[in-house]
């Protein structure tokens, strides 16, 4: 479940915010970590908003998103509707102060979002208005950032368009990869829900309008946008394997094989006749010509393999990688 330990002191004394209730949106891990700093912040949270349950896997089991398994573990309300509009009439009873949201996975309703008395507050992971959109985490690596973050906003019907009420800053490091940044991002959030919760329930804020000439957007990732184009330069071939790893990968194709690629490293010592052109194989990995120079393929997984296989290990035995053949 969620396990972070932080050195932020929670004043658990009771005060008039923790008279205010509150409705959690949200799902995957990130979200769940949200619910357990309004939990450990003694926050009233009357219930909890998950997508339903879906199959996942090969064997299409049906696993509970990390919110489900601590609302579940903590006795709270849960609803899973398949459409918000389901359950207008059952959260307007409930007549929350606050809707608080973190990655619930689709659009809130305008009739849902007019519902609570102190409007609705979402949790994203970026410096707003910069990447606004599904992939903020993914997107700032893939796109060379230096740095990104977590802004709280009011929720409006616009995309990601409403006022900023909190947002803190997080360095990207040089060989960040989009797993851990996720894990920067839930620290961050769960800090700063900690110390801003009761500000916002008791409303004592001062939003900031955002500027949209600034807005950029991020597209959800498809799979055309996971496989890597050789013609580009090693940075951006790099950047966009640091950008998709662990999930869902960028992967390349080899004797009409799919590889998916999990780490690289920038070698631009050596360039070949065209991109993709396996120019070297030795204990450092697979050398592969680029557009500016070449990179090497440290860690990939094979097709039809379960795990992922650092290439020197590969390289031991009898392997199907020859100079000169090409990567498409």
């Amino acid at each position: 479940m969620v396990s972070f330990l932080f050195s932020y002191n929670l004043d658990m004394q009771l005060n008039t915010s923790n008279k205010k209730s509150v409705i959690f949106f949200g799902t995957p891990k990130i979200a769940a970590t949200c619910l357990q700093a309004l939990l450990d912040s003694q926050v009233n949270v009357i219930a909890v908003v998950t997508k339903p349950d879906r199959p996942v896997g090969r064997k299409h089991q049906i696993i509970f998103s990390e919110v489900k398994q601590l609302a579940i573990k903590n006795n709270l309300k849960l609803f899973q509707p398949e459409n918000l509009d389901d359950i207008y009439e059952q959260i307007k009873e409930l007549n929350p102060d606050l809707i608080f949201s973190c990655a619930y996975g689709k659009i809130i309703p305008n009739n849902i979002l007019s519902i609570p008395k102190l409007k609705c507050v979402n949790v994203h992971p970026s410096l707003l208005p910069k990447y606004r959109g599904a992939t903020p985490i993914q997107s700032v690596i893939i796109n060379n950032e230096k740095e990104t973050g977590v802004s709280f906003m009011y929720m409006v019907e616009k995309l990601d368009a409403g006022d900023i009420l909190f947002q803190e800053k997080i360095s990207i490091d040089e060989n960040e990869t989009s797993s851990s940044l996720f894990i920067k991002a839930e620290k961050l959030s769960y800090d700063m829900i900690c110390k801003h919760i009761h500000q916002i329930l008791e409303n004592k804020i001062s939003p900031i309008q955002q500027d949209d000439s600034l807005a950029t957007f991020c597209k959800t990732i498809k799979r055309e946008d996971e496989k890597i184009d050789w013609s580009k330069t090693s940075k951006e071939i790099e950047c966009l394997v640091r950008g998709l790893c662990d999930v869902p990968a960028a992967y390349t194709s080899y004797d009409n094989q799919l590889i998916k690629v999990y780490e690289v490293k920038i070698n631009n010592s050596l360039k070949g006749n065209f991109p993709g052109e396996i120019i070297k194989v030795d204990k450092d990995g697979i050398c592969v010509s680029t557009s500016d120079g070449s990179i090497l393929l440290k860690v990939i997984k094979l097709s039809g393999q379960a795990n992922k296989v650092n290439v020197s290990n590969l390289l031991n035995g009898n392997h199907q990688f020859k100079i000169g053949k090409k990567f498409e």
